[in-house]
This record gives C-alpha cells, structure tokens and sequence, in this order.
C-alpha cells in the first residue's frame, strides 16, 4: 500500500535540543522495502524536516507520513484544516534554524481576527501575554464553536482518554496547540517544494478517505493509540514512532490498512463532511 512509512513525533520548542539524544524533541521511525531503521532523533524541527525531505526525495513510490499534531480545528472557528489551514499559518508563522518563532503572535493575531477576545488560544510566558492572549485559560465562551473536534470528543467520551490536550492550548504540558502551528507550518513548505509538491496529499482532506491514497500522504496520527512497551528504548518519543510505523506496517500486511484510512462508519452525513473538509481525523482511530 505504501512504499515508504515514516511516523514522527514533533516538537514546539523554541531552541536546539541536546545534543544527546532527549524526550520532547523531534523523532521519526522509517521503513521501506523490508528496511526498518532505529529511531532517528533530531534537535530542530529544521533537521528534523530536511530528513523527511530527503527521504521522500530518494523513495520515489506512495508514502504515508504521520505527525503527531492535529491537522484542523473546530467547525465554525474559521481556521479549517489541511491545506487551507498550513496555507494561513505559514503566511504569518516564522520559524529560523534554531527553532526561534513567532507563535504566540501568531495565535494573539488569530485570537482578534476570530473572536476579538483573549481566545481561544491561550497559554504564553507572561511577556507574550497581551490584550488577545493570556497566560491561563479562562473558560471557553465562544458560542460559534467549539474547544474540541469531533475526533476528540469521540477519544475523550468513548474511549475516556482524558489526556487528550486541545489545539487552543500553546504552553505547558499537552501544549498541542503549538504543535500544531509549528507543524502545519511545516507542512505547507513541504507542500511547496517543487519536486515534491505534486504528490502531496493531505488526509482526509484530499484523499476523499480512503479512496486516493496515491503520492505522499500526510496524515495525522496520536501516539498514545499504540502499546510501545515492547520496545527496548529509553526515551518514550522514540517507542511510541516506532510502535506506529510498526502498527501501520502490520496493518498492510494484514491487507486492513484501508480500512484505517477509512471514515469511522458512526460519523453521520454531516460529521463526515466536517471532519473531510474542516476538521480533519486521527488515523486509525474508529
């Protein structure tokens, strides 16, 4: 189904990691033809998106590629997802070699064009706070949408996976919300690099699901889906990549792997149509 796998797990830091290999930096883990390399660890998003590059510059076939931030946002915030959401955050997100950005602006930018208010992004060291940004959250009062996807609800409701951190959320522990920013950014600059752009496919927005899973697919993945205690590493970041690629390439040998890609068969007409235009979806979750 796909010749080249690669899973990554992301990082919004604002400096170089050590030089030793460390939790809550950039990892991926890779696979093609039969190879399944260790973990590979990266101190900057920079390094860390070079590498990616290259591998799908020297893997010419399909390609699956899972980052672990979320790929939309709410239904009704305006913000959309895939493309259309890479496309305006890479319009104002800078980011140089050392990870420096600017994202806390960005997020107080996009607070007063969606709200005017102090949301719904929240959570920067004091010195970023400003009228539309504050350093705690202060409940959520934003009638037009809301703080969670459908594909959180469901984890959170169902699945009572109540770790789950929401995309407003940019600092501290579970700060997904810059994950997403520094990651869709990202994105969109691959998505743009001439030799590579062609096959680019953002899942589920382009894909239609399942059905044209041809190119390079960037799809969005949750780490936490998968068992990576038997895996014999000492850092959890590196574990749980390679228990996703692992998952997926179990998943095509099995021959199920479509149906991972797959709308979840209790998402009604309307749900289906958020979560493939606006809102994006969690890969494998059902």
């Amino acid at each position: 189904m796909f010749d080249l796998v690669i899973m990554v797990d992301w990082s919004a830091a604002s400096s170089p990691g050590p030089a030793k290999p460390s939790p809550d930096r950039c990892w991926i883990a890779w696979a093609t033809g039969g190879k399944m390399p260790a973990p590979e660890y990266f101190r900057t998003r920079r390094d860390c998106m070079a590498r990616i590059c290259h591998l799908l510059r020297t893997h010419h076939g399909t390609a699956c590629v899972g980052f672990d931030f979320p790929f939309g946002y709410p239904v009704g915030s305006g913000l959309g997802g895939g493309r259309q959401a890479a496309m305006r955050i890479a319009r104002h997100l800078t980011s140089d070699e050392r990870d420096r950005n600017n994202r806390f602006d960005v997020a107080a930018r996009f607070n007063r064009e969606m709200t005017d208010r102090t949301g719904p992004f929240w959570g920067c060291p004091a010195n970023a706070s400003s009228d539309y940004l504050s350093t705690k959250r202060t409940g959520f009062p934003f009638p037009a949408f809301d703080e969670w996807r459908i594909a959180e609800k469901y984890l959170k409701e169902k699945h009572r996976r109540h770790s789950l951190s929401s995309v407003w959320k940019l600092y501290t522990t579970g700060s997904v919300g810059s994950q997403a920013l520094t990651g869709l950014r990202e994105l969109a600059l691959l998505a743009t690099q001439a030799d590579i752009a062609p096959r680019i496919r953002f899942w589920p927005f382009e894909t239609d699901w399942e059905r044209r899973l041809d190119g390079i697919i960037l799809t969005e993945i949750w780490p936490s889906l998968r068992d990576e205690t038997p895996y014999d590493h000492p850092v959890k970041d590196a574990r749980q990549v390679i228990a996703c690629r692992d998952w997926l390439l179990d998943e095509m040998a099995k021959g199920t792997a479509a149906a991972a890609f797959a709308a979840p068969d209790w998402l009604d007409p309307a749900q289906e149509k958020i979560c493939r235009e606006e809102e994006g979806w969690i890969l494998g979750v059902r």
